[in-house]
């Protein structure tokens, strides 16, 4: 039998998510012989693992990402968003990528089957107390993909141009885009505003955008700015301008 080596005797709640059974048998066993540890739930399936966590409210989830039914890395977020229990990854897979991949959306360590079984029980005490269980290498790796993740987008000059559109303005290039085959009497209908009231919002975009013509600020939305529903993508055309 494994020893304990955590001075506290406070109660950890264990979870247990692993789809093959003879594996997540014998962690069960492990588990049950630490004394402040106790199992609260097993499962094998995205699904069950969610409803056992929301019942049992685990102190520390132990997560295998490799199951059948879904991916283990987006069950973490609902985990996470249903739960405050600490999440370890326990996998077979020794891709850093997946690693990093886990820690970013909020597990709190990663243990690979091939390390040693007190790596576990030593991960699940640590990370129960607050703490991460990552080598140097990965934590590396994870704050450089943090940074990147965190690093300030560069706008083009077509998106600051389209940031200077007033609301309205906008709603009128996005009705020119997916009304492209209607007059602009038509369109000015589809908007609830006169064609004159039309007219003088598109001198304006037309101002904003740097742009000369119906056809182009077809041209430049249908490049830098998506309708709201890509499939109300009509064809271009450079009639009825």
């Amino acid at each position: 039998m494994l020893m304990n080596t955590q001075t506290s005797q406070t109660l950890v709640k264990v979870q247990i998510i692993e789809p093959q059974e003879i594996a997540l048998w014998g962690m069960k066993q492990l588990i049950s012989t630490i004394s402040n540890f106790q199992m609260c739930g097993s499962a094998s399936t995205a699904k069950e693992a969610l409803d056992i966590a929301i019942s049992s409210k685990p102190d520390v989830i132990i997560l295998e990402p490799n199951l059948e039914d879904s991916d283990g890395l987006k069950l973490i977020t609902s985990l996470l968003q249903h739960t405050h229990a600490k999440i370890i990854i326990y996998t077979g897979s020794n891709n850093p990528h997946v690693h990093d991949q886990a820690v970013v959306l909020g597990a709190r360590g990663v243990i690979t089957k091939n390390e040693p079984i007190e790596n576990l029980l030593k991960a699940i005490e640590k990370i129960h107390i607050g703490e991460l269980w990552l080598n140097r290498t990965a934590t590396s790796r994870i704050l450089m993909q943090i940074a990147a993740l965190n690093t300030p987008k560069v706008i083009s000059d077509q998106e600051k141009r389209l940031s200077n559109l007033s609301t309205k303005e906008e709603k009128v290039t996005r009705a020119i885009q997916i009304h492209a085959e209607k007059t602009l009497k038509e369109i000015a209908s589809t908007l609830n505003i006169s064609e004159h009231t039309l007219r003088n919002h598109l001198a304006s975009i037309y101002s904003k955008l740097q742009l000369r013509n119906r056809l182009e600020l077809y041209v430049f939305c249908g490049k830098y700015q998506k309708t709201i529903n890509p499939q109300d993508h009509p064809r271009r055309r450079s009639t009825d301008l």
